[in-house]
């Protein structure tokens, strides 16, 4: 096992086969991104990264048989073709290091870890990522949120750290987060020596892309990529805009709103639109843990650090960053009552170009703002004026701040949800109208 705080690994044998399992928010999200956009120059190195998607969520969810989404269409288990197609790939290639990345795979149980070891191969090795358990609670809450969960952060909260879980409540959350759990089950499937475990850590940001590199043998800072915008890195959502979404999940609940159009309008219109065209200010507020949550983490924190020490497994990085203190709030403050006015129309624009089939969501426009003269005063742009906040603030175009002057969230809320449920209705089968 390599100790603990060493931030070096060995690089993997030549045609190794790498399965990176996550844990979700780990930074999976951006080495994917980081992948995707460089799978030919990776090539060039002697790595694969096959397929041509960001990742190969279809490929595994068709192995583990799990489906994507919720029941309707769109949500079934995707057909075993495409973990053949990828495999018919993987298997051509006997030169290369193999890289096959998706978070779904954190969640297998014991036999479904021994499918992926028995399809992948003796040269199989897994690569498992983690962060804090007490730093991953509000990025999951927000990732479930994503899936359409209505649930408060502390009611949600209440039932994921109860000292007996509420396995009804995004029970996903507790197959993919039980840290010493995932990582006992590889190690005892492939041996310790071949599970890497990651310890991504604030403190040294490149840690995550550094090992990665020396496990394929590529230069220093291949992976890393500074141009990824909050969308390919699966950036937070600030308080207001978490509370947007939960309300949008609301408002659709019970409607006759099935899986593929949720995904096409919320996930890749709203959202994605959301996450990369904006970043939250300060002002708005991150998403903290009540101190009884800190507390309760940070204990599960320590016990996933011991036990994952004990295991055997390849470490990089410093197991006691999973066991580091969270400072807590006193307490959650109360839901938001106003969004910031951009957030919300960059969501409804993001619906409105998904709705029209223009893409997962349209690109910012270029500032047409004239270049100030010299000693001119700079123009002004207040990005945090809120719906209902009154015409005071602008958004680059008076006019839109005047159409939108007193509409409250729960308005802005109302019109997005019809629009959903107007879009979904016109493609339903007339006996489900």
């Amino acid at each position: 096992m390599a100790s603990v705080g060493e931030h070096r690994v060995a690089a993997l044998p030549p045609c190794a086969r790498l399965l990176h399992i996550g844990l979700p928010k780990t930074g999976t999200t951006a080495l994917q991104s980081t992948a995707r956009a460089k799978r030919q120059q990776l090539r060039e190195h002697g790595v694969r990264y096959p397929g041509g998607g960001m990742n190969h969520r279809e490929a595994v969810s068709s192995l583990m048989g799990r489906r994507w989404g919720w029941i309707g269409p769109g949500a079934a288990v995707p057909p075993m073709r495409h973990w053949d197609r990828l495999m018919a790939e993987v298997d051509a290639d006997d030169q290369s290091r193999i890289w096959i990345s998706h978070e779904f795979v954190s969640e297998s149980d014991d036999a479904t870890a021994q499918k992926f070891a028995d399809a992948l191969g003796p040269r199989l090795h897994i690569a498992i990522t983690l962060r804090p358990f007490s730093a991953i609670l509000a990025s999951s809450w927000q990732q479930y949120l994503k899936g359409g969960t209505v649930h408060t952060f502390e009611h949600w909260l209440s039932r994921v750290l109860a000292e007996q879980p509420d396995l009804e409540v995004t029970p996903s959350f507790h197959l993919r987060n039980d840290q010493a759990g995932v990582v006992r089950r590889w190690a005892s499937v492939v041996g310790p020596a071949n599970v890497t475990a990651v310890v991504v850590d604030k403190a040294n940001p490149t840690l995550l892309t550094d090992s990665f590199e020396q496990l394929f043998g590529l230069p220093h800072g291949f992976l890393v990529d500074s141009s990824l915008g909050g969308l390919q890195k699966n950036r937070s959502m600030s308080w207001p805009e978490s509370e947007l979404l939960r309300g949008l999940n609301l408002a659709l609940r019970d409607r006759d709103v099935d899986w593929s159009h949720y995904e096409k309008l919320l996930r890749n219109g709203a959202i994605a639109r959301l996450l990369e065209s904006r970043t939250p200010t300060a002002a708005e507020g991150r998403v903290l843990l009540p101190g009884w949550a800190a507390e309760r983490a940070t204990a599960r924190g320590r016990g996933f650090a011991d036990a994952i020490a004990a295991s055997g497994v390849n470490v990089v990085g410093d197991l006691q960053v999973l066991a580091a203190p969270l400072p807590g709030t006193a307490d959650i403050p109360p839901a938001p009552a106003e969004v910031p006015l951009d957030a919300a129309t960059e969501a409804l624009a993001g619906l409105l170009s998904a709705a029209l089939d223009r893409g997962p969501y349209f690109a910012p426009r270029r500032s047409t703002t004239r270049k100030p003269s010299a000693g001119a005063p700079a123009p002004t742009r207040t990005p945090t004026s809120t719906v209902g906040a009154g015409p005071s603030g602008t958004v680059g175009d008076p006019r839109l701040d005047r159409a939108l002057a007193g509409v409250t969230t729960r308005a802005l809320v109302r019109l997005v949800a019809a629009r959903v449920r107007r879009r979904a209705a016109r493609s339903l089968p007339l006996g489900r109208r």
